[in-house]
């Protein structure tokens, strides 16, 4: 423990009596967190969701050095930051290819045609639930393996391939040409 650490770090095993305690005594406050930042009630919720399904899954070995309160907390303001940060670089990304797009000075029905499929396909992936969107965009827009996707979001690789599997259909579904 270093020195100017006021919370010894604590391995917490969750049972699911306190986990649900902690579920009610929390979700209200993570939710108003992400909320405040967010303004989009549906967005919060997923996100308060999400914080919470994670710490359920990680309850074996969770360790945290602060209080159980600043811990959620932290963990609120954190999963909000990450969606943002997600956000803007989807929206930095669309920004460069429209403007790469602009500069070649080719508005050929190709270009017009692309962009609008383009915009359709980022329509469409906002409308999955966030966690589908996350994975989507980390396997079809970051490049990354359902196994690296499994890692960084501490989910199994079989809930990788059912989120890719549902966003693929969703988006095969709706982008079906008559």
């Amino acid at each position: 423990m270093s020195g100017n650490n006021k919370y010894p770090q604590v391995v917490f095993h969750l049972t699911e009596q306190s986990f649900q305690q902690l579920y009610r005594m929390y979700w209200k406050k993570v939710f108003a967190i992400c909320y405040n930042i967010l303004r989009d009630e549906d967005i919060a919720a997923e996100l308060s969701q999400d914080i919470f399904e994670s710490l359920w899954k990680r309850r074996n070995t969770l360790q945290i050095n602060a209080s159980i309160e600043q811990y959620i907390f932290r963990s609120a303001k954190l999963e909000v930051f990450e969606y943002c940060r997600t956000t803007s670089n989807r929206q930095k990304h669309l920004q460069n290819v429209i403007q790469n797009q602009s500069t070649e000075g080719t508005c050929t029905e190709d270009t017009l045609n692309y962009n609008e499929l383009y915009k359709t396909i980022n329509n469409l992936i906002n409308r999955l639930p966030y966690k589908s969107q996350e994975i989507y965009r980390l396997s079809q827009q970051q490049g990354l393996d359902k196994k690296s996707i499994a890692s960084a979001l501490l989910i199994s690789e079989k809930t990788v391939e059912y989120h890719l599997y549902k966003a693929l259909s969703f988006l095969r579904d709706n982008l079906a040409i008559d």
